[in-house]
């Protein structure tokens, strides 16, 4: 600040003269033009100089915790040594983070000591930290102290190939979940493998209690119910026991909503309106899934031509019919929508539901059927006529042979 006060007296003693302003009654003075910027330049930086010199270490002990919960994992550090020097000082960490495959980096800015997130333990973690500072000591800049970093790995044991290979999970109708997998290509006899998971409220990682076997093997698990571990990290590890050798582990993780395969629509009603307009009704499956939640796609087709697909979110559709066609059928399958959940299976298609109407082709047929009919008819009503006129005429000739008997037996 005095070399400050040094410019700022000099400006005066340099000024070129002094004003009596008449309206404000007091003393100005009016320096040089080029007085104000040299001043500006001097305070700028003696500003500057004074936040350059400051520095700080960087956080201590960096190092990534893995509790135990099949990828989980706590990155925790302490304190840089310096740091009692900055008291007026605000005190914050940028941690950076990634898996080693990815390509980008997850940035948090924080005052805490430690930090948790999910990584997948198929690859390595690594993690990078420095203290950062700002507040009055650094006259309003942002001061970093370098950079240190660590990594984690799980320790691999056995080949790759003895992984379990296509690995997949269902959450059937958000009530029952299902992973199932294949063994892998160099399973040794009498291997076998085990599943354990892990969420946010559990105190250690669990085994599954109910595998789905194959030939003497376990090829899959059938979960408990799991409402808690809607909407978060679910985690889980495949691994293997063998005598003959150590089999590789593979590492999964999702959240629930995000795998759930619905049941379908139920109750089809298809109606047509007139002509050309078909009206189609149906309702959401029964059980826990939330009929906001669902979002439909219907697939309709006339004659032989091909599937045409339609979507809604509304359990009802209105459908334009081409003019002429002859069968139109249609049905309707359901997923959880962007509202309720990222991912996502598709149900099954419902039972299909279609309309007839009588080919325009056949028509020429009741230029044939109805002639016939006519003479069919006419033909009965003649021969009915013949009969009876025949009936008749035996009748009149049996009276007169009576009457001619009656005469001769008279006389």
């Amino acid at each position: 600040m005095e070399e400050a006060w040094k410019v700022r007296a000099w400006a005066a003693t340099t000024a070129s003269c002094l004003l009596l302003d008449p309206g404000e009654m007091h003393w100005k003075l009016r320096y040089p033009k080029w007085v104000y910027p040299s001043f500006l330049l001097v305070m700028l930086g003696h500003s500057y100089s004074s936040s350059w010199h400051i520095t700080v270490d960087p956080p201590q002990n960096l190092k990534i915790v893995d509790p135990g919960f099949l990828g989980h994992l706590n990155l925790q550090w302490q304190p840089p040594l310096t740091l009692g020097t900055f008291q007026h000082c605000t005190v914050q960490y940028k941690l950076r983070y990634r898996n080693v495959d990815s390509e980008d980096w997850e940035t948090i800015i924080t005052k805490k000591l430690n930090y948790e997130d999910g990584f997948d333990l198929n690859q390595g973690v690594e993690a990078k930290i420095q203290t950062l500072l700002t507040g009055h000591c650094t006259n309003g800049s942002d001061v970093h102290s370098k950079w240190i970093q660590t990594s984690f790995w799980i320790p691999l044991q056995g080949e790759p190939e003895t992984k379990i290979q296509e690995m997949q999970c269902i959450n059937y109708n958000w009530k029952s979940l299902h992973c199932t997998w294949k063994p892998g290509e160099k399973i040794p006899k009498g291997a076998n493998y085990n599943l354990y998971y892990w969420y946010k409220g559990l105190d250690r990682a669990v085994q599954c209690a109910d595998y789905i076997e194959s030939n003497g093997r376990q090829v899959g698990c059938q979960f408990p119910s799991m409402e808690l571990a809607e909407y978060q990290d679910f985690n889980i590890c495949v691994n293997g026991s063998s005598l003959a050798l150590p089999l590789r582990a593979s590492y999964f993780s999702f959240q629930l909503q995000n795998i759930v395969k619905p049941s379908p629509p139920e109750q089809l009603n298809l109606t047509q309106r007139n002509s050309e307009e078909l009206h189609l009704e149906w309702k959401p499956p029964e059980g826990p899934v939330p009929s906001q939640c669902l979002t439909y796609e219907v697939q309709f087709q006339e004659d032989d031509a091909s599937w045409v697909s339609r979507s809604t979110e509304k359990e009802m559709i209105t459908l334009q019919k081409s003019n002429g066609s002859r069968r139109f059928c249609i049905w309707v399958r359901d997923k959880v929508n962007i509202y309720c959940a990222n991912e996502g299976f598709w149900s099954e298609w419902s039972s299909q539901q279609c309309l007839e109407e009588q080919r325009d082709d056949d028509s020429w047929l009741l230029f044939i059927i109805i002639p016939v009919t006519l003479i069919m008819l006419n033909a009965i009503l003649v021969a009915s006529l013949l009969v009876q006129k025949q009936r008749a005429c035996l009748k009149q000739v049996l009276g007169k042979k009576e009457v001619h008997f009656y005469h001769e037996a008279i006389y």
